[in-house]
């Protein structure tokens, strides 16, 4: 009694592990001919719950490996473990030592898969094709690594060739190929048809052909990638991109579709910073070895001020590409977003070693010397950094400011006028430039070109304060002006109510002119607005003050 009741329990066991089998195999086929994410997750699962009742169905195994290492769950060396131990099971299995041979080969072991193929052809008969297919194709991709010889060459064409001709009487391979055929001919039918209602500019019947298509065939990630591409044809960017959504929904690791995606949104909603970060996190997943991907995304994260994440995409876009200057100028740029100065100098030296072009790495090298020059304080390191920049490109405005005003601060006079001198030559159109060489031939004591200087800044900019209130001290203390000095200030305070040295320097001019009254008027106005903008110390101006009625 006990043995019949186990005897039906093993039939059931063995029904159901049919029937599972059976819907692998179909859902197996189904993704070899139709590439459908859901058929390649659900032959999984089949195969998952038939081994987890039986561990010791063999071909599972190996038809397991093979669906996990084509979705990137396992590497070479598990699916030749997973084979391996199919054989174990079933050492006689055809197809456990088909998959075998094909891992074999696929991990440059050709000696070794062709015995498996030839033990394939033994085990699975006479009429059993792909293995010789495979064989063929294996004996001919070793002798394209060696030096071919025409007996080898003649052997892989003769097992290839027989295994084509066999495949006539390999019942499996002609089922595969009919369902093949019949999904062809189904597809290429609803093409047709959109084409020629494309041709007459229906576009409304076109996208409900490619939907019933979608519906009818399960291939919803091309029908509706088609739609995409349309809508997209004719100007309608946000039907694109719900369409590419929903090809997306059948076929989430599409990373053309993605590509597609971020396409659209880059070109018609670049502001949409966090739907483009969102895509290019998809794509670096899918591609994880796409450096260009890994750059873009820092930049994005930049855009958000997210200056971590950031860091951390332009980090793995230099692990995977050392070489390229631009994702370690990028490092550099989110390594001073986080105060990171040295990693920061470090990246740039390396961008500007690889130097890809002069002018580029002309500004990496002012950047560098500003970190120097602003955080640094090393103005040293500061102008090498700036001539450098300038070497590399001599039309670099900016590198040359910003070596004369570093010459300028250190006190050497001389290089910093020589080199506003370089920036008037290539544009003699900056207010600045000329103020600050006033400045400068004002510390020379070169007094009336000086005057020239701030002259020409004010010509060139009108509402320039500082420019102003420089060229009011050099007509007050440098030529003794004072009227001219007292109008002069005045156009400084005007352009700038706030500013509290020309308020206090007007003050000085009155005292000059012997108005005190003014001249204590100015210098009250000087420290009062001095406690808000705090420009000077006012220690000078108070004594000022205090001496201006004071009796001897």
């Amino acid at each position: 009694m006990l043995k019949g009741r186990l005897k039906d329990q093993n039939n059931s066991i063995n029904t159901d592990i049919q029937k599972i089998l059976i819907l692998a195999k179909q859902a197996h086929e189904d993704y070899l001919i139709r590439a459908k994410e859901s058929d390649l997750e659900n032959a999984l699962l089949y195969y998952f719950q038939a081994i987890k009742i039986d561990p010791s169905i063999s071909d599972a195994y190996c038809k397991l490996a093979s669906l996990m290492w084509e979705k990137g769950q396992i590497d070479l060396q598990s699916a030749l473990e997973q084979c391996e131990k199919a054989i174990s099971h079933d050492p006689s299995s055809p197809v456990a030592r088909l998959y075998f041979g094909y891992f074999l080969k696929t991990a440059g072991k050709f000696n070794e898969a062709e015995d498996e193929f030839k033990n394939a052809i033994k085990l699975g008969g006479i009429f059993y094709a792909k293995p010789r297919i495979a064989l063929g194709s294996t004996i001919l991709q070793k002798a394209r690594t060696t030096t071919p010889s025409l007996y080898e060459f003649s052997r892989g064409i003769y097992h290839f060739f027989s295994g084509i001709m066999l495949i006539l009487w390999d019942f499996n391979a002609i089922k595969m190929f009919y369902k093949s055929v019949v999904e062809d001919i189904r597809l290429s039918t609803y093409d047709l048809k959109a084409t020629i209602f494309k041709k007459f500019n229906k576009i409304d019947k076109v996208v409900e052909i490619y939907e019933n298509a979608a519906e009818h065939t399960g291939k919803n990630e091309l029908f509706y990638s088609k739609i995409g591409d349309l809508s997209l044809e004719h100007g309608n960017p946000d039907q694109a991109i719900d369409y590419y959504k929903n090809a997306l929904k059948s076929s989430p690791d599409n990373i053309g579709l993605w590509a597609k995606m971020t396409s659209i949104i880059q070109h018609y909603y670049s502001d949409n910073t966090e739907e483009l970060t969102n895509c290019y996190l998809k794509i670096s997943e899918l591609d994880p070895t796409n450096a260009k991907i890994h750059y873009e995304l820092g930049h994005l994260h930049l855009q958000s001020e997210d200056s971590y994440n950031a860091l951390e995409a332009f980090k793995e876009a230099v692990s995977i590409d050392k070489k390229n200057p631009y994702y370690h100028n990028s490092l550099a740029y989110a390594y001073v977003q986080i105060k990171d100065y040295e990693s920061a100098i470090n990246e740039y030296q390396k961008a500007i070693r690889l130097n890809p072009d002069n002018e580029w790495t002309s500004i990496v090298s002012q950047a560098l010397g500003a970190i120097y020059h602003q955080v640094k304080g090393n103005s040293d390191a500061a102008i090498v950094a700036y001539q450098s920049a300038t070497v590399l490109d001599p039309l670099n405005l900016d590198a040359f400011i910003a070596l004369a005003e570093t010459y300028q601060e250190n006190g050497d006079y001389n290089n910093a006028i020589d080199n506003y001198l370089e920036v008037i030559k290539l544009d003699p159109t900056i207010a600045k430039v000329y103020c600050n060489l006033g400045l400068c031939l004002w510390e020379k004591d070169y007094v009336e070109e000086a005057i020239i200087a701030y002259q020409k800044a004010t010509a060139l900019n009108s509402k320039y304060e500082i420019a102003f209130n420089n060229l009011g001290v050099a007509y007050l203390d440098g030529v003794g002006k004072v009227e001219e000095a007292l109008a002069i200030f005045s156009l400084a305070i005007k352009n700038n109510p706030n500013y509290a040295l020309a308020y206090y320097n007007k003050g000085r001019a009155y005292q000059a002119f012997g108005n005190k009254t003014e001249a204590a008027n100015y210098f009250q106005m000087a420290i009062d607005i001095n406690r808000l903008t705090e420009e000077f110390d006012e220690t000078e101006v108070e004594t000022r003050l205090f001496n201006l009625f004071s009796v001897d």
